[in-house]
């Protein structure tokens, strides 16, 4: 039996028995018909699901998802039997918004993905302590792709990765200038375009390695007072204040992708990346950069989300990578 999408069909297995399975369209290369006794179509397997088989709708071509999270915690202490009392508050939101194109039949695909992560955190409960940022992370991945060849599993991919912030903070990493030392971070101040051409090997739905043997990196300030407090360029314009962009060639880049939904209870979005910049003129560094988000559902569309970032050198000495994890409840939905 064929849709639009899926292939259905029936074999015998080693204790000659009739059985029956379905499999994507896309991952069939070629089809080989073997000849039975009987038409095994017309076991008792296929007896009640022809039509429901047959009335399958269409995969849509663009598929969204939406996830909202969100972390509270509090200590308070009262009367501490050692050290001072402990009273904080702290807050962690994250966005992520999905767009996916893929169309049966055509060569072109594309992976679009936002991941906002915002922190605060109170170290007292006075009025003279004062807000301040934890994180601000602002990162947008793109996956562009167009197979070699009709259900290749190999593509010429651009993978495009974007960084900033969104909220403009001071000095102390406060939201008001308290120290009157002006502002050191805003929105698109500094922000980072990485692009990565290459190869992509895509075997399955669910993991894409990718390999770029050449990127580069446009990086920038879109404020020149944040630009002058010597934080985040080098070089000087003619006018004597820091330059707000940077053109950087940069090396080789591997990235591994990996989603995964298990039944309707598991969700994996794994992204990790290796580079190395072979063009600089110093010490050759092997970086790494991942991002790992587990969801568990708990009722229809509430999750328990596991967030997780690791980055690191590989080839410091003595190897310590950064790691960071949160966990939020959310809100997710797929459409």
């Amino acid at each position: 039996m064929e849709t639009p999408s899926m292939y259905t069909f029936a074999f015998l297995n080693s204790k000659n028995k009739v059985k029956k399975t379905t499999i994507l369209k896309s991952t069939v290369e070629n089809v080989e018909y073997n000849k039975y006794d009987k038409n095994l179509v017309e076991d008792k397997l296929f007896t009640d699901e022809a039509s429901i088989v047959l009335n399958e709708e269409p995969v849509k071509p663009y598929q969204y998802s939406f996830a909202l999270g969100l972390n509270l915690s509090n200590i308070l202490e009262f009367n501490a039997p050692s050290g001072p009392d402990k009273k904080s508050f702290s807050a962690t939101s994250t966005l992520d918004l999905g767009m996916d194109y893929y169309k049966e039949g055509n060569r072109f695909a594309m992976t679009n993905e936002l991941h906002w992560t915002f922190a605060v955190q109170k170290s007292g409960i006075s009025g003279s302590d004062r807000i301040q940022r934890v994180s601000d992370d602002f990162t947008t991945l793109h996956d562009f792709s167009f197979t070699l060849s009709k259900n290749s599993k190999w593509n010429a991919n651009l993978i495009v990765k974007n960084g900033t912030s969104i909220f403009t903070i001071y000095d102390g990493d406060y939201f008001k200038d308290y120290n009157n030392n002006g502002k050191i971070q805003g929105f698109l101040s500094p922000y980072q375009v990485v692009l990565s051409p290459g190869i992509k090997y895509q075997p399955n739905d669910y993991f894409r390695l990718s390999l770029s043997p050449y990127s580069v990196s446009l990086y920038g300030l879109t404020s020149q007072q944040i630009a002058n407090t010597g934080f985040y360029t080098q070089t000087y314009d003619f006018n004597g204040d820091y330059e707000l962009f940077v053109f950087e060639q940069l090396g080789a880049e591997l990235n591994i992708w990996y989603d995964r939904k298990y039944k309707k209870w598991l969700e994996m979005q794994y992204r990790l990346g290796f580079s190395s910049d072979y063009f600089s003129k110093t010490d050759i560094n092997v970086l790494m950069d991942g991002m790992f988000i587990t969801k568990v559902r708990i009722f229809k569309n509430i999750y328990l989300t596991h967030r997780a970032i690791l980055k690191g050198d590989l080839l410091e000495t003595p190897l310590k990578p950064y790691y960071k994890q949160t966990i939020l409840l959310s809100y997710a939905k797929s459409f």
